[in-house]
């Protein structure tokens, strides 16, 4: 039996459910799981007994994130208390989790961290502060190469990010899962309903999507295209500015994660027009709601999909925003049909099934 500690989310309402889902997985082969539960917090340790293993859930000393002395010194009693096998870290909780780990194991430990958001994207998002940015990437780099073992990338496009920005070659490619909540799906079939959800920053590509479809509603009057657009961030106002007056447009603000399903299960297309992106989990939410994507050549979730068969690609600029519209409209006999092929992907590549069984082995070697 090994001890395996996780640093996430212990729940089920987020893509933090791949952790959740996870741990279950490998208490059930007969591992003892130590999760570390950002949020939800929990004021006081839970013992999940199982067949074969067990999990214990706990949380950081406080709400905030975990980056104090404070969350040092609670780290280590909870490393000698259980002493990890295996330590496996996203967001800020890796930095900790891993670095300590791997001192007071004299290296022993194998750690496993998370590439989540691509560093070229972070680029897009933010203005840059140089010398704050130069510090902070020579700090990742050297934690990458010092204390990671392994560096989980959900795409081969955060794979070649992290070669390109950290010039770290520990990247493995195992991609994320989604929960199969499929319910009926019923469309309205007065309009071609083509549905964004996101945040609204500047790497989402959201302002060209909104001038493209602009562009071709004026020149198409009998368009029977329809966009719908959720999300907040800091391109909101300027969002909302540029659809004032349209009919075909709807801005809906940002969702709780219950109405998700709803909204991406009404839709014919979800979009997903990004400049640069990982793996989204809209996208993997769309196809396991059975609704095609019409996804940017600049996001990594592209390179498991097929081109008129699950989607539509097209290249995040507005002329090939334009010619993509034009393409839904001509070719919306297909929709039935990539709906299909949508979901049969999501089942092939998706499932949280496929997530457990390929990280598991991974982590158990």
């Amino acid at each position: 039996m090994k001890t395996i500690l996780i640093a996430h989310n212990y729940t089920e309402d987020s893509f933090s459910l791949m952790s959740y889902h996870l741990a279950h997985y490998l208490a059930d082969l007969g591992n003892r799981v130590v999760f570390i539960s950002h949020n939800p917090f929990f004021e006081e340790s839970k013992i999940i007994n199982k067949d074969k293993g067990e999990i214990v859930i706990c949380s950081w000393p406080t709400k905030k994130r975990p980056t104090s002395l404070k969350d040092v010194f609670w780290f280590c009693s909870i490393f000698f208390k259980y002493r990890p096998n295996v330590v496996i870290g996203h967001f800020v909780g890796a930095n900790i989790t891993i670095g300590i780990s791997k001192i007071l194991s004299f290296g022993k430990t194998r750690t496993f961290a998370y590439y989540h958001t691509l560093s070229d994207q972070i680029c897009k998002d933010r203005k840059p502060a140089i010398v704050k940015d130069k510090l902070f990437f020579l700090r990742k780099k050297m934690f990458y190469k010092l204390f990671c073992n392994v560096i989980v990338c959900p795409s081969n496009l955060a794979k070649l990010d992290l070669e390109k920005y950290y010039a770290v070659k520990k990247g493995i490619v195992v991609l994320n899962p989604m929960k199969d909540r499929l319910k009926d799906k019923t469309i309205l079939k007065k309009n071609i309903v083509i549905s964004f959800l996101g945040r609204l920053d500047p790497s989402k590509g959201v302002i060209d999507l909104v001038t493209a479809f602009k562009i071709y509603s004026e020149k198409n009057k009998t368009s029977n295209i329809i966009l719908n657009i959720a999300g907040t961030g800091i391109q909101e106002n300027e969002v909302k500015q540029l659809i004032e007056n349209e009919s075909k447009i709807f801005y809906l603000g940002g969702l709780s994660y219950d109405k998700i399903d709803d909204y991406l299960g009404k839709s014919h297309f979800t979009v997903i027009p990004s400049k640069v992106d990982n793996l989204p989990t809209v996208g993997l939410e769309s196809l396991m709601n059975q609704t095609p994507l019409l996804i940017s050549n600049g996001v990594g979730l592209t390179n498991y999909l097929e081109d008129g068969v699950d989607c539509f690609k097209f290249n995040s600029d507005v002329k090939s925003m334009i010619s993509l519209f034009e393409r839904v409209e001509n070719n919306f006999d297909m929709q039935i049909q990539m709906s299909f092929h949508a979901r049969k992907t999501f089942l092939e590549k998706f499932t949280i099934e496929n997530y457990c069984t390929t990280l598991s082995k991974k982590i158990m070697q």
